[in-house]
């Protein structure tokens, strides 16, 4: 069996870039074939990760995610976990490495 790992980070999706690794390296969201359903929940789960971050200063230690976002981010990250799971098959095993923000 084949492992994949699902770690959300910074501007994966935007990249064209599935929050899915093999071997640490990430994967083409065309490779896995995804519906376009859960590619829209893969690309606003990333947009609410992106969030944690100011843009502006990077750095800035005070800067918290809106209540909303985070909680937003919290509900979707399991549902789309498992929609992962279902769409890659009994052939992958998936390990979540992303936890709730």
């Amino acid at each position: 069996m084949k492992r994949v790992t699902m770690r959300v980070d910074y501007g994966l999706v935007g990249h064209g870039l599935a929050p899915l690794f093999i071997d640490g390296t990430p994967t083409e969201l065309g490779f896995w074939g995804f519906s376009a359903d859960l590619l829209r929940r893969l690309r606003r789960l990333n947009e609410l990760y992106d969030r944690q971050v100011n843009w502006d200063n990077p750095r800035d230690s005070t800067w918290l995610i809106p209540e909303r976002d985070r909680n937003e981010f919290n509900a979707l990250l399991p549902l789309v976990a498992a929609e992962i799971h279902m769409a890659i098959g009994e052939n992958w095993e998936l390990v979540v490495e992303s936890e709730a923000l």
